[in-house]
């Protein structure tokens, strides 16, 4: 099943990164934006290999892994309709922090970092809307991991 690309943009304007964008910067948006599907188990993206996109699930949900060594996982976080993964991908060039599978059947709408960049380029008003909530976005995910270190480092003076 193809999405059109006002179907798309319907999408995006509920996600709270694109919340602010006007009809026309979200159609444009959209246009960049490509359906990709996986079964349950499939792995969507490894840990370690190089991001270059961000992607928003559209049905179905994916578990966020990280491998505690070579034979085990620990899942992180279960992701699910609206929910967005790998926006570090669209700024940067490194190593994922995490793997991605397939949690269910889960139909996913990704955009690559250079579609990301020339929609930024292109529309500079709405790209300043998306880059100040990806901060917030990700400034939250900071302060979380910050607050779960300093637990984790609390415990540890008692062992």
């Amino acid at each position: 099943m193809q999405y059109h690309e006002d179907f798309i943009a319907s999408l995006l304007k509920r996600l709270n990164l694109f919340s602010d964008l006007e009809a026309n910067a979200l159609l444009k948006l959209s246009s960049f934006f490509k359906e990709k599907i996986f079964k349950s188990g499939d792995i969507v993206f490894e840990e370690d290999s190089i991001g270059n996109s961000m992607m928003v699930i559209t049905s179905g949900e994916v578990r966020v892994s990280q491998k505690s060594d070579p034979d085990n996982e620990e899942a992180l976080v279960v992701l699910k309709k609206g929910d967005l993964f790998g926006e570090m991908g669209l700024l940067e060039d490194l190593p994922r922090s995490a793997t991605v599978i397939a949690h269910s059947n889960v139909v996913i709408l990704e955009i690559k970092r250079d579609d990301f960049l020339e929609f930024l380029n292109n529309e500079s008003e709405a790209g300043v809307k998306i880059l100040i909530k990806l901060s917030k976005i990700l400034s939250s995910r900071l302060r979380e991991t910050d607050t779960k270190l300093k637990t984790f480092i609390s415990l540890t003076k008692w062992l």
